[in-house]
């Protein structure tokens, strides 16, 4: 029997209180409730229903909490013992129902308008979108069941289907693009985070199994280079090497990648003009050169950035359209030369007729859509959706193992100044002093504008009270994060109803990793002027106050913590790997040019297809796979 929001919304009420103390607006408990929309599988989202009504009876109650005593007739300090209870609890259960519970109401009262944000001094938007710049693309939408032929059908249109598409429309083929996400130009952009989240996947409510990372990504017309910070490293040689070594594909050493690089780069505009730091990288740099570490301007693909205080609010989409996210690029390239283009497209399986791959089929808007491509079907659709979609599809193999995540988590730091770290240049500096660490597996130190309703999340909570008090300090907040090039394999697999299911978990090389860079992190905010500095992450948060010898001290229990399974949640911006290239169907899922072994003229062309990490934003790597791969496609297909 399915659970209505109106059967529980009493138990989330006695929660928000729990986390939030009284007085906040009544509008939580039901957005926290839309938000349980947006999980991933409709069969979790009915379990967490589940237990919630359960909660509101005395049996539930007392398997939950100790106590036969509905939930939503807690106070707020009793919710907020719950709370407590569940966030230390040794229950994998309790612990994620306190993950969920948490950055939902979190989420809720810091990701919109209201006192919190005059109380915290977040000012919000910076004005309204444009409105009078021009909608470049023209996607097709379907208001029956449609059938349509093409030559090649491309799922997806980020880097990778973006990329693929414009090469494949401009040597004659006709082409159709498929995106899951809507279409989103300046005059959409309000730059309000709630409603931003409709450009990411599952609204951003993605998280591995154990809930131990959550899972950003694009899901959007344009794909994550429409959201991401435009940062565009070249793939570093030292991971082109592991590369040509772990999948066999000569391109990776020739040289041959190199060159598509360089050619993506361009097309891209990447540039190191266009990073005029704001305070927050202001404040990196100045730790960096203190301590006498490497710091330099960060790459960037865009073109006549204003690299302003509006600059950090980019993740929700450029108003200055600067950003050279495949809609201003590749995809306009492609729509110029035929290629059609549907949005709201979620495509559900392959079609494969023998051991060939003849088109796709999906849904947009409640209509099936059925694609007949004669010369080929190319997924795009990321990391997490392209080894869904093959799985759904009947692929097996490699199909979903060696997912990568770059699992992120930071040292934040308390200053005297006003940072407001939303604001600036989204990504202007960074240092690899530690790069080498374990033959090329350390980490490169960044930062990124956060904004309350996923920074409010991050703030460690002990109580509705405490946190509150944290977040009173949030524009006087930095940090420093260190991008973990992990070297643990994940795996992609499918629930029941076919959504995607991470399994992920990091090893004990990346776990010493991780709590090093974040010591190394902390040493950079502390040189640069934070009164206090804290993990971030941890369900307790591991502070000092920056005295003589505090650090060492300090280090010393962050080794002990550590960053292990149960102990934090962490952010993956990027994924990676898990339909990996390789010239052995044993080790990998796509051979050296991006074709799956198992089904002809079936292609993967995304980040997916990694051989292990890239150590560093992985944009324009993507485009150079992408640009290596299509450009081959061109010729085989012909």
């Amino acid at each position: 029997m399915s659970v209505s929001p109106r059967q529980v919304r009493g138990v989330v009420t006695a929660l928000a209180r729990g986390i939030l103390g009284e007085g906040y607006t009544t509008e939580v408990p039901d957005r926290m409730l839309a938000a349980f929309d947006h999980l991933p599988s409709p069969a979790e989202r009915k379990k967490l229903l589940g237990v919630l009504k359960a909660m509101d009876s005395r049996t539930g109650a007392l398997a939950m909490t100790g106590r036969a005593v509905p939930v939503s007739w807690l106070s707020q300090r009793e919710a907020e013992r719950v709370l407590r209870r569940w966030r230390d609890s040794k229950l994998a259960a309790q612990r994620q129902l306190f993950l969920v519970v948490m950055s939902k109401a979190l989420a809720a009262i810091y990701g919109h308008p209201g006192p919190e944000w005059e109380r915290i001094g977040y000012q919000g938007p910076m004005g309204p979108a444009p409105t009078d710049v021009p909608r470049g693309l023209e996607p097709i939408s379907i208001d029956r069941d449609t059938v349509v032929n093409c030559d090649v059908v491309v799922v997806g249109s980020g880097p990778g289907g973006g990329c693929t598409a414009a090469i494949l429309s401009s040597q004659g083929y006709d082409v159709v693009v498929l995106e899951k996400g809507d279409y989103f130009t300046e005059a959409d952009f309000d730059h309000q985070e709630a409603e931003a989240s409709a450009m990411y996947l599952y609204r951003m409510n993605l998280a591995t199994t154990d809930l131990g990372v959550q899972i950003i990504a694009g899901s959007v017309l344009g794909g994550g280079s429409l959201v991401n910070y435009s940062t565009s490293f070249k793939t570093p040689s030292h991971v082109l090497r592991e590369w040509a070594n772990v999948s066999g594909v000569d391109a990776f050493r020739s040289g041959e990648i190199e060159e598509h690089l360089d050619v993506a780069a361009e097309r891209q505009g990447v540039n190191t003009e266009s990073s005029a730091p704001g305070v927050r990288d202001q404040i990196l740099e100045r730790g960096f050169e203190k301590l006498g570490w490497h710091v330099e301007g960060m790459p960037r693909g865009v073109r006549g950035c204003s690299q302003d205080a509006q600059c950090g609010y980019c993740g929700f989409g450029c108003r200055p359209g600067a950003k050279q996210s495949t809609i201003k690029t590749w995809l306009q390239d492609a729509s110029d030369d035929g290629a059609r283009i549907f949005t709201g497209a979620d495509v559900r399986r392959v079609r494969i007729d023998g051991d060939r791959a003849t088109g796709v089929e999906a849904k947009a808007g409640g209509f099936a859509l059925t694609i007949n491509a004669a010369k080929a079907v190319v997924v795009s659709a990321g990391a997490i959706e392209s080894p869904a979609l093959l799985l759904r599809s009947g692929l097996k193999g490699e199909v979903g193992r060696h997912l990568r995540l770059h699992p992120s988590t930071a040292a934040w730091g308390n200053f005297d100044e006003e940072v407001r770290m939303w604001e600036g240049t989204l990504q202007a500096r960074y240092s690899a002093e530690f790069r080498d660490w374990d033959g090329g597996y350390g980490p490169i130190f960044e930062t990124v504008p956060v904004h309350p309703g996923t920074g409010a999340s991050a703030v460690p909570w002990t109580s509705a009270a405490e946190h509150r008090s944290r977040m009173a300090d949030f524009a006087k907040i930095s940090f420093c994060a260190p991008l973990l090039r992990d070297s643990s394999g994940g795996r992609v697999r499918l629930n029941r109803d076919g959504s995607p299911r991470v399994d992920y978990r990091l090893g004990p090389d990346d776990v010493r990793r991780t709590a090093q860079g974040v010591i190394k992190a902390a040493q950079v905010l502390e040189a640069a002027g934070a009164k206090d500095i804290y993990t971030l992450h941890h369900r307790d948060p591991i502070a000092y106050r920056c005295t003589s010898g505090a650090h060492d001290r300090w280090a010393e229990r962050v080794r002990a913590r550590g960053f292990g399974k149960g102990q934090t949640t962490l952010f993956s911006f990027h994924q990676m790997g898990s339909c990996r290239m390789g010239t052995s169907s044993s080790s990998s899922a796509v051979d050296e040019n991006c074709q799956t072994h198992e089904v002809t003229g079936l292609y993967v062309i995304d980040g997916s297809t990694f051989p292990t990490a890239s150590g560093v934003n992985p944009m324009l790597s993507i485009y150079g796979i992408a640009h290596y791969a299509a450009s081959r496609m061109a010729k085989r297909l012909s």
